[in-house]
């Protein structure tokens, strides 16, 4: 019997084991699972005029109006030049309006407008494709687990 077998697959997924291979990592398997992800909602995006970073920052925006940019930036794991350009190119579409945040003048607060509102309900029906695509053969108690499983995953990383 190999050595592999009688390790556990916390084990093997650990990279500083010997036995170590990619296949086991569980980091490997997640960033694998993003990269397509991404690369599908990209296609889908694209189709109506959007791209992640802004489809991220309206999604964001819709569930919570005004934020501000740094809350933003976190949120969405942004850098915060990053997040500024974005946003400066949303209210350029007239998507969002950006006003400076009246308890901290240093900080910008970031509207969604009818028009962001409007595009995120295209959005949302086009990112649901890929979204009922990677899901469709997990059952609703598999999903939760995910979820949860992900949120652990993150927040032991915090």
């Amino acid at each position: 019997m190999s050595t592999r077998r009688h390790q556990s697959l916390k084990q093997l997924a650990d990279p500083a084991n010997e036995a170590f291979l990619l296949e086991y990592s569980p980091f490997f398997r997640l960033t694998q699972a993003e990269s397509l992800y991404q690369k599908r909602i990209a296609e889908n995006l694209k189709a109506v005029g959007m791209d992640i970073p802004r489809w991220r920052i309206l999604m964001i925006l819709h569930e919570k109006s005004p934020s501000t940019i740094s809350e933003i930036a976190d949120r969405a794991m942004m850098k915060l030049s990053t997040m500024t350009r974005v946003a400066q190119r949303l209210e350029g579409d007239s998507l969002v309006n950006l006003m400076p945040n009246k308890k901290d003048a240093r900080s910008t607060d970031v509207h969604i407008t009818g028009a962001g509102e409007l595009a995120v309900d295209k959005i949302r029906t086009v990112a649901s494709r890929t979204f009922r695509r990677a899901t469709e053969e997990l059952s609703t108690k598999e999903l939760e687990a995910l979820n949860s499983l992900l949120t652990r995953l993150s927040e032991a990383l915090l």
